[in-house]
């Protein structure tokens, strides 16, 4: 049922207009910014699982090559084609035909090449880029049982557990078939040939994967035992997956442990609750050695448009409070005789703006849950390690020193502002040196942001702990850290604590040492006081991150690392402003005037009796206007005099608001007395400003805070 012809038809059928046209716009919108995030994140899937399974299917080819290679040697030892006196000939002539094989070697049972000779096991192992014959024999007794490797290789063919050689000084992953000879008793194998490939050519294969910052990929046994891992402890100590999912406590981790083992392929999404990441898993077998290949992939670097996203939810938020406002000017147009209705209508419209600006902060207050620009957030050992493996092989083309990984931990106690962009901190800050590889690197570190005469530091202890050498140290500093207040009250900050180490001479890289803190995940706060309170401000995160620096100097060092982009360590403190508190301190004033404003306009008659009950008169109106306007402006001037900013702040433009709003206060005044007969002005004496007023009011704040956030 539509109004009846007229004015309430023709606002009927604008506002229908509007609201569906917003409405349509708003759900336009949203599929677009769906279907972006979709195909985005789906891209960044199908590559990274496409790299695994090139990754994967690369490293069975070479372990299949490798052990037909082994198979050939063993086959020409039992067919006769190979005799006993060419068997280191044909070792050193497959190596130079194939230089990536690691080592290769035929080891015999006692006395089996010789009955004058009980170990006969040449072995040609790389070392440092060039192939040498080893007499495994000479360097250990082979046989013993606790030599696993030779036991297996002589009663069947096949890939052992990754293990340390001794032959070789290298973690190996070794292949090895027994072989028989002629003539010989039957059942019996006269020993094994084994070929060697690095585990360290294992690391090099999915290190180079494109998997983000601190993406990283793992390969396993079909035991469950690490191949390769960033962390390369865990290779080295012979753990498995099982004993990390089990240390952890994650069942994903023991999930994905099962059905990798079982050499199955597939995708599993992870949350660590230590540290905060939420992941995909793509795994999938490497079927020569019965590995398989694990694939890390972080979620937060999925290379999303964050700008555009947000530009985009704006947008519909602007279209979805527009196609309100439709709604509402729709059914006030039923009844436009209604004084009732006509207020609701307008309230109602108020509150729709009001809303629109605070779902504008929330969209700006989800900011605080990114990562820092232009760095790398650190919260996982493997993720550093897998970022720090890229950082080093470019230093290393780029002729720099090697680098020297400092573990450093930071625990603050307390924060304090001290001018708008200078603030005190106090707290502990320790390293921990290896000895005797650190011995001679300078024990200390420095804050470069650092006011140099408020920058006290005091050594509170220095002790060994194995091969380590922990040196712990009081501070007290102002930091200086530039801060945009463009945006203010709705802030979010990022305190900066940025650590370096003194000896600039060498290439030394600060690592956090994550194993001092009980829990990594930045919203349990590592490295703060428990109970830390700043006032006015919400401690949201804190975190250790590495910011890329370019400091377009090698600081008087040739060759140094800080000529390009340098991973400097920074200790991230993510603060939300007290909003609450904020708009207390400074939109009570602003919300009394608008009060007062609106008494004033309600108050605004040309009816002679009301007139003099009010105590109306434009004189009256506008001294008291300008009185107002005085208060707001000495509140106007204490906010830029307390935070000292050249640019304008949000906050500001609700004080301009607030400015136009008294001049047209004003100006209504003036008006309903001067003019005669003006619809706008005289309609039912004054209703059509007072109805505006709020919905006017709300809405420019809405209109600047889409101008300053969008």
């Amino acid at each position: 049922m539509l109004p009846p012809a007229g004015p309430a038809r023709r606002v009927f059928t604008t506002a229908l207009v509007v609201a569906v046209i917003a409405f349509a716009v708003a759900a336009g919108l949203a599929w677009v910014d769906r279907g972006a995030r979709l195909q985005t994140t789906g891209n960044w899937l199908e590559r990274i699982q496409q790299e695994a399974a090139a990754a994967a299917e690369s490293l069975d080819a070479d372990l299949r090559h490798l052990s037909g290679l082994a198979d050939e040697i063993a086959a020409d030892l039992e067919s006769g084609e190979l005799p006993l006196t060419r068997v280191e000939a044909r070792l050193e002539a497959l190596v130079e035909h194939h230089p990536y094989v690691f080592g290769v070697g035929v080891i015999f049972r006692p006395y089996a090449y010789a009955p004058d000779r009980r170990l006969y096991a040449p072995y040609i192992v790389k070392r440092n880029g060039v192939h040498r014959m080893v007499w495994v024999g000479d360097v250990y007794d082979y046989t013993l049982p606790e030599h696993d490797w030779y036991h297996q290789g002589t009663a069947r063919p096949g890939w052992l557990e990754p293990f340390f050689g001794q032959a070789s000084q290298a973690m190996l992953a070794l292949y090895c078939t027994p072989f028989r000879l002629p003539g010989g008793e039957a059942g019996e194998t006269a020993g094994t040939v084994c070929i060697d490939y690095s585990i360290e050519d294992v690391w090099a294969l999915v290190g180079a994967l494109d998997l983000g910052e601190t993406g990283y990929a793992f390969v396993i046994t079909d035991q469950g035992t690490f191949v390769s891992h960033p962390r390369r402890d865990y290779v080295r100590q012979g753990l498995t997956l099982y004993d990390i999912a089990e240390r952890l406590g994650d069942p994903v981790l023991r999930r994905l442990a099962q059905r990798a083992t079982d050499l199955r392929s597939g995708a599993l999404a992870h949350s660590n609750e230590l540290t905060g990441q939420d992941s995909r898993i793509f795994y999938g077998p490497i079927t020569a050695p019965d590995w398989s290949l694990a694939v890390v992939a972080f979620t937060a670097e999925v290379p999303l448009d964050l700008s555009d996203h947000k530009r985009r939810q704006i947008l519909i938020a602007i279209a979805l409070i527009t196609g309100a406002t439709g709604l509402v000017v729709l059914l006030v147009a039923y009844r436009l005789d209604s004084s009732a209705v006509l207020w609701s209508g307008s309230l109602t419209v108020a509150l729709l703006f009001l809303v629109g600006v605070v779902h504008l902060w929330t969209l700006e207050f989800a900011e605080a849950g990114r990562d820092p620009p232009e760095a790398v957030m650190l919260v996982d050992r493997a993720g550093i390690q897998s970022y720090l493996a890229g950082y080093a092989e470019e230093a290393r083309l780029q002729r720099f020193d090697d680098l020297i990984e400092l573990p450093t931990g930071v625990f603050i106690q307390a924060i304090r502002f001290q001018t708008a962009h200078d603030f005190v901190v106090t707290g502990y800050v320790w390293q921990r040196y290896t000895v005797p590889d650190h011995d001679d690197l300078q024990r200390g570190i420095f804050f470069p942001d650092a006011i140099p005469h408020e920058d006290i530091r005091e050594e509170l202890f220095r002790f060994r702990e194995g091969d380590s050498e922990v040196v712990g140290w009081y501070f007290k500093t102002t930091l200086h850290q530039p801060f945009d207040y463009s945006r203010f009250p709705i802030d979010i900050k990022t305190l900066r604590l940025r650590l370096w180490h003194p000896d600039v001479a060498h290439h030394v890289v600060l690592v956090p040492e994550l194993e001092a803190y009980r829990l990594i995940h930045p919203t349990a706060l590592p490295g703060m006081e428990p109970g830390f309170r700043l006032p006015g401000w919400q401690l949201q995160r804190s975190f250790f991150a590495f910011r890329f620096h370019d400091y377009r100097s090698d600081l008087g060092i040739r060759g140094s690392a800080r000529v390009g982009e340098f991973p400097e360590l920074t200790y991230h403190l993510t603060l939300l402003r007290n909003i609450t508190d904020a708009f207390f301190s400074n939109q009570i004033p602003l919300f009394v005037a608008a009060i007062m404003l609106f008494a004033m306009l309600m108050i605004d008659t040309r009816e002679q009796d009301r007139a003099s009950l009010y105590g109306f008169t434009t004189a009256t109106v506008l001294a008291t206007a300008a009185a107002i306007f005085f208060i707001i402006l000495l509140a106007h001037i204490d906010v830029r005099r307390r935070y000292a900013v050249e640019e304008i702040m949000y906050l500001e433009y609700f004080y301009f608001i607030t400015y136009f709003t008294i001049v047209a206060i004003s100006i209504n005044a003036f008006m309903l007395t001067a003019l005669n007969d003006n619809r706008f002005f005289h309609y039912r004496d004054n209703l059509i400003p007072k109805l505006l007023f709020w919905p006017l009011l709300h809405g420019a704040f809405f209109v600047v805070t889409v101008y300053v956030f969008l």
